[in-house]
């Protein structure tokens, strides 16, 4: 995720733009992934992913492995701790697993090569 990504999330975060889980873009709020500009039907998908530099591969949610974490960060268990994700596949997670708001997301994701 580069900065400008970040920016855009916190901006959003700023301005009260409603955070909902489950879907991209409803006539309710976005998610993180909505707030970068993925319409609906995530047509558009790999053109944010370039974007914003999101193609890399997550190795591991940021959470994972902390003692307070419940229920257990299903995408990285120890099973499967070798397991890789493309990054906007994250922020994803994030958004709808953990719940993180959108500034959290942006403090919180890992630092990568695309940045």
């Amino acid at each position: 995720m580069n900065q400008e990504a970040r920016d855009k999330l916190v901006e959003a975060e700023l301005s009260g733009v409603k955070q909902i889980r489950g879907a991209l873009v409803t006539k309710d709020g976005k998610c993180a992934l909505g707030v970068l500009g993925v319409n609906e039907d995530a047509s558009n998908i790999q053109q944010i992913r370039d974007l914003y530099g999101l193609n890399g591969l997550a190795k591991r949610c940021p959470f994972y492995g902390t003692e307070n974490e419940r229920p257990a960060c299903f995408y990285y268990s120890p099973a499967s701790r070798f397991e890789v994700l493309v990054e906007s596949s994250l922020v994803i997670h994030l958004n709808d697993v953990h719940h993180l708001s959108f500034l959290d997301i942006a403090r919180k994701f890992p630092e990568s090569s695309s940045d």
